[in-house]
């Protein structure tokens, strides 16, 4: 009696074993990409990096501000020195962080507001003329921002500016137009700083999807868009691939006090640290070149990660050839800059066609480039 019992039992344990395995569905098993600790490379990237950079974009916003304040006050030649010194820091600074337009940024429209360019100089003077005017309004994107105060600071040389704003035509409009351009500048990046030292970055963290939305699928979007505005906006349309091939050096970024390359260089370095999930001190923890390797994502027999970090490469050693001011360099060395462009265009094809692919995400903004 007990043998029978126990060969009942077995026997209906391998049915219920039987039945439990076919009854587990394909869906049910764990992908390599649901498997990769996405909330981790997130953590990093978020408090390693992002946080870091709108902390050290911050702190050259209040060193501007003072300096700003500083020179309003006595507009002299000394003060007009440090005011153009902690501009060009500010404007360095800017290339950490012009990638992240995503959460409060979005909210603040702050790419657009804080550097859209080339800027209008004929909206600029028409402004400060009339000291009438809604910084807020579609009108006057192009007339503020860091573009505008590259205008207003480096236009003329030291003892015309100070005259400028000293004792010239509008000179009190001039010095009012130049606060509310800071200030609108500062309370943006500070409401973005405020937002990811509190709830945000838990917010971004926990987001580990792939969806449209998630923080991942930003922030895949964000880079390649990024990447697209110094491929085309910083480097391209200067080059003239907009224009016939006729290069147009007003429409650098920068282009009154002409380090436009050098910004170019810093904003394609820090894509390639959000890429790689490096931080500023050059610790490599968990980004997008690991998860790339986790699910084993292919280019052409080769690791897709190793082709896009060989091509940030070259892409940046391209880069480091273009001389400031591009302005000139878009002229007179037309072809090292467009073998610069040519390596960006390459990078942009691998980030926004196979990276996308391999990670499942979809790009949500529209071009007409054609990559």
């Amino acid at each position: 009696m007990g043998k029978k019992i126990l060969i009942s039992f077995i026997i209906l344990s391998c049915l219920l074993i039987g039945n439990s395995c076919k009854d587990k569905k394909d869906d049910d098993i764990p992908t390599p990409e649901e498997e990769f600790d996405r909330g981790a490379m997130l953590s990093n990237l978020a408090n390693n990096i992002i946080v870091p950079a709108y902390a050290e974009l911050k702190l050259k916003t209040d060193t501007f501000d003072i300096a700003r304040t500083n020179f309003v006050a006595t507009p002299d030649s000394a003060n007009l020195v440090v005011l153009r010194n902690a501009f060009g820091e500010l404007y360095k600074t800017w290339q950490l962080c012009s990638i992240f337009e995503f959460g409060q940024a979005e909210v603040e429209l702050l790419r657009a507001s804080v550097n859209t360019f080339p800027t209008d100089t004929v909206q600029i003077n028409s402004n400060i003329a009339s000291g009438s005017y809604d910084l807020a309004s579609v009108a006057n994107i192009d007339a503020k921002g860091l573009p505008t105060i590259d205008f207003l600071l480096f236009k003329n040389n030291i003892s015309n500016t100070v005259y400028a704003f000293a004792s010239g035509a509008n000179a009190a409009n001039r010095k009012t137009y130049l606060t509310d351009i800071g200030n609108e500048v500062k309370t943006k990046i500070v409401n973005v700083f405020n937002s990811w030292n509190t709830s945000y970055v838990s917010t971004f963290s926990s987001n580990t999807g792939t969806n449209i939305g998630s923080s991942v699928g930003q922030l895949v979007n964000q880079i390649n868009f990024d990447l697209e505005l110094l491929k085309n906006a910083k480097i391209g349309i200067p080059l003239g691939k907009k224009t016939l091939d006729i290069p147009v050096p007003e429409k650098t970024e920068a282009y009154y006090k002409g380090n436009s390359a050098e910004l170019a260089k810093l904003n394609l370095k820090n894509l390639e640290n959000l890429f790689l999930g490096k931080d500023a001190l050059g610790n490599d923890r968990s980004g997008f070149d690991d998860y790339l390797v986790y699910i084993n994502a292919q280019y052409n027999g080769t690791l897709l990660s190793d082709k896009i970090k060989s091509q940030f490469t070259l892409a940046q050693n391209k880069l480091q050839l273009v001389a400031d001011p591009l302005s000139t360099s878009v002229v007179s060395s037309n072809a090292v800059v467009d073998s610069a462009y040519v390596n960006i265009q390459k990078l942009v094809v691998l980030l926004k066609t196979d990276m996308t692919s391999a990670l499942g995400v979809q790009i949500t903004y529209q071009d007409n480039d054609g990559d």
